[in-house]
C-alpha cells in the first residue's frame, strides 16, 4: 500500500504552488503584507535595543546589575514573542506554497531567518545567560558584536520583505491584458 503525496500544482490565480493541501485558500498578498509588517518592526526593534538598550547596559551599576537583566531578559522576551512568532510563520508559510513569483526571494528570506535564529540561541541567549550571573564586561562585548550580526541581519530580512511587497503591489497594480 503505498501513501498519496500531494503534488504542488499551480492555483488558478497562478500565485501559489500549494505543498500542502489548504495553503492555496491563503491569500498571498495578506501573508507578504503582514511579513513586511512584522519583519519592520523586528528590524525597529532590534537596532533599538542594539543601539540605545544595550549601549546603556555598562551605566547600570553592578548593584543593580542582576535585577536589571533579569527583568531586561522577560521583558524583551514578551515584547518580541508574538512579533517573531507570526514573523516565522509567515517565513513558514511563503516556504510552503512556494509563491511562484517570489520563490528565490522566499527561500533567501527563510536562510536570514534560520541565521537570526542560530545567531540568538547559539550565541545570544547563552550571552545573557552568563549576563544573568553577573556583570562581565568581556560577555557585554561578545553580545554587542553578536547582536551587530543579528541587526544586520534581520535587516536585511527587512529588505527581503520589502521587496517582495513592492512585487506583489507592483503585480496587483498591473493591468491585465485580456486574451493574453
Amino acid at each position: 500500500m503505498s501513501v498519496r503525496v500531494p503534488r504542488p500544482a499551480p492555483a488558478t490565480t497562478g500565485d501559489w504552488s500549494p505543498a500542502l493541501p489548504g495553503l492555496a485558500r491563503l491569500r498571498l498578498d495578506v501573508v507578504v503584507v503582514v511579513q513586511a509588517i512584522v519583519t519592520s518592526l523586528m528590524v525597529g526593534m532590534i537596532w533599538t535595543v542594539h543601539l540605545l538598550h544595550y549601549e546603556l547596559f555598562p551605566l547600570v551599576g553592578t548593584d543593580a546589575w542582576d535585577a536589571y537583566e533579569s527583568a531586561h531578559v522577560d521583558r524583551i522576551g514578551n515584547i518580541l514573542f508574538g512579533p517573531w512568532l507570526v514573523e516565522g510563520l509567515c517565513v513558514l508559510v511563503l516556504l510552503l506554497a512556494r509563491p511562484r513569483n517570489l520563490r528565490i526571494l522566499a527561500f533567501v528570506g527563510a536562510f536570514l531567518m534560520l541565521g537570526i535564529l542560530i545567531d540568538t540561541a547559539a550565541f545570544s541567549a547563552p550571552a545573557h545567560g552568563r549576563l544573568l550571573e553577573r556583570w562581565d564586561r568581556t560577555t557585554y562585548d561578545d553580545l554587542m558584536v553578536i547582536n551587530l550580526i543579528r541587526a544586520w541581519l534581520w535587516t536585511a530580512r527587512g529588505v527581503v520583505a520589502v521587496w517582495m511587497l513592492w512585487l506583489v503591489v507592483a503585480h496587483t497594480r498591473a493591468p491585465r491584458v485580456e486574451g493574453a
